[in-house]
């Protein structure tokens, strides 16, 4: 009998930015049959255009795992007719992105809107790297940490892809130190500093992250939806590791030393948190600095602001509490 073909797995991951998605990447991609792709959704404006390093070190186009990838879904692209270049896609993809077509990118979960033309070719690109980067690694299982409930939407709208939510919540308040705080790194000689946010910025990006997953949840499956505190993971990693991995239907051990240690190798995560180029020990634990190095007076602002939402999802229980 010929091997039966199974669909490829993709887990996507949900949650606003600085909420351990990277590292949570390096782990799951250190476990046999998965592969951790990184923030998708940038590598071909970050990436590709813009240079930026995979995991690995190298920029994307000369990196062995991404540079097959990226050569073969371009040229799908130039043979379409009429052709589309790198630029065409990432004009897509920031159409996609405007205020009045989020929902509706969305509610595409179950609306086919094949007339939307920036919204197939977005998910032409999107399948075609997903596959071309199973491929070249061998994972059954991809992790996508592009984080927003939209680029996720594009991946569940996709019949060739077995599709997973990841959501993860993490406490604004933390969220916004977080994001105040300059991170430096350096690669293939270059030293780069990743970009801050204020707190009204932070606060809406959260805020607007936090209701359109609650809309994308609403067009998924309840079995395809898993929800994560980002304290609790940091509290009990490796039971978090193995329920995500039982999750998506797969078997496998995180690369732990320890309960809440691991030992992570190089990876090619193509863009994201500079914590990719993290490798050797390390500790899971969580980040409270915010709680001595945030003013009580910006602690109950971004509180007030957050209630709405932190009622609707009752989060987080664990956070208010200790606050």
């Amino acid at each position: 009998m010929g091997e039966v073909h199974r669909p490829l797995k993709v887990l996507s991951v949900v949650g606003a930015g600085r909420s351990g998605t990277t590292v949570l990447a390096s782990i799951l991609g250190e476990i046999e049959g998965f592969a951790s792709a990184g923030e998708l959704r940038w590598l071909w404006q970050r990436a590709v255009r813009d240079g930026r390093p995979c995991g690995c070190g190298r920029v994307a186009t000369q990196c062995p795992v991404w540079s097959p990838v990226i050569t073969t879904t371009l040229a799908s692209m130039a043979s379409r007719t009429p052709p589309k270049t790198l630029q065409d896609v990432i004009l897509a993809q920031h159409e996609l992105i405007g205020r009045r077509n989020v929902a509706r990118v969305i509610r595409s979960v179950n609306d086919a809107e094949n007339n939307w033309e920036a919204l197939q070719l977005v998910r032409e690109v999107t399948r075609s790297a997903f596959m071309g980067f199973a491929e070249v690694t061998g994972a059954r299982v991809v992790v996508d940490t592009s984080k927003r409930p939209l680029d996720a939407a594009v991946m569940a709208s996709l019949e060739e892809i077995d599709h997973f939510v990841l959501h993860i919540v993490r406490d604004p308040r933390a969220v916004v130190h977080s994001w105040r705080r300059s991170k430096t790194f350096t690669a293939e000689g270059q030293t780069r500093e990743m970009g801050t946010r204020g707190l009204a910025s932070t606060v809406g990006r959260w805020m607007e992250n936090s209701v359109s997953a609650e809309a994308l949840r609403r067009g998924l499956p309840a079995s395809r939806w898993l929800y994560m505190a980002y304290e609790d993971f940091a509290t009990e990693p490796r039971l978090w590791i193995d329920r995500i991995v039982s999750f998506v239907g797969e078997h496998g051990r995180g690369p732990f030393t320890d309960d809440h240690h691991v030992l992570l190798r190089p990876n090619h995560i193509v863009v994201g948190n500079p914590n990719r180029f993290t490798t050797g020990p390390v500790a899971i634990q969580s980040d409270d600095e915010w709680h001595r190095g945030m003013s009580r007076r910006d602690q109950a602002l971004v509180k007030f602001l957050t209630m709405p939402v932190n009622l609707r999802f009752r989060y987080p229980q664990r956070a208010q509490r200790q606050a």
